[in-house]
């Protein structure tokens, strides 16, 4: 009896404490639209709405230059990247890349005059090229450019392109063709096929290791019962023409 009142006493004095909730995440972008845009109507913006909402899981998406993006990642100072290549984390330690691919990519060369087949990187051999700084597989595959300029922001590489201060810009086709319409750009063409295309991942910095299998499941279930094709489907189908 005394055994059970004193632990009454204590309950009443310490009571039941809830568990924590999962963090508020931080998660940097370098992408304007269709990928994910201020409005948050990209199509990375309402797929995280959705991914994150199904998991009780607050998180924002903030816009910062590409190289910035994934430096402060890397070191902690925001808690991720919405959508990287493959191996990020065998350069940048700290990331950890949640598995289950986000999305496919294709980054192509946008050009004014030059008009030719692409089949690699030795096909910018005779050109200078613009690429977005921190654009890490396309900085790696360029480096046989006549030159190669590093800029900010999608649209200082357009509109260097047309200016003709450099013969070629390459980034990802559906923003590329977003930053030729914003900026009202004519004769700019695109040369195919696609000069690089693979997967992109979430990645996260190594403090939130306890969330990337639960994300990964979350991703894969998505996949499963269609919600994620509806969603790229629906938003992504604005931007094929």
């Amino acid at each position: 009896m005394l055994y059970r009142t004193f632990i009454i006493a204590i309950c009443c004095l310490f009571p039941l404490v809830k568990p924590l909730a999962a963090p508020k995440l931080v998660l940097n972008t370098s992408y304007t639209a269709p990928i994910t845009a201020e409005d948050k109507s990209g199509v990375l913006d309402i797929f995280y709405q959705a991914l994150f909402k199904r998991l009780g899981i607050e998180f924002e998406i903030q816009y910062l230059p590409a190289e910035r993006a994934l430096v402060n990642a890397n070191k902690g100072i925001d808690d991720g990247d919405v959508c990287r290549i493959l191996d990020l984390d065998k350069k940048y330690s700290n990331l950890v890349r949640v598995p289950e691919v986000i999305m496919q990519y294709e980054h192509v060369i946008f050009s004014r005059k030059a008009d030719f087949k692409v089949t690699g990187p030795d096909d910018l051999k005779p050109y200078d090229v613009g690429v977005v700084k921190g654009w890490k597989i396309i900085e790696w595959n360029t480096t046989t450019a006549s030159t190669v300029t590093l800029v900010d922001a999608g649209e200082q590489l357009f509109s260097m392109l047309d200016k003709e201060r450099i013969d070629l810009a390459i980034i990802e086709r559906m923003t590329g063709m977003m930053h030729v319409k914003a900026l009202n750009l004519e004769n700019i063409h695109i040369l195919e096929p696609a000069f690089l295309a693979g997967d992109w991942y979430l990645y996260l910095h190594k403090k939130h290791q306890n969330l990337v299998s639960i994300i990964d499941a979350e991703i894969r279930k998505m996949k499963n019962d269609g919600s994620h094709k509806r969603i790229f489907d629906a938003l992504l189908k604005r931007y094929q023409d």
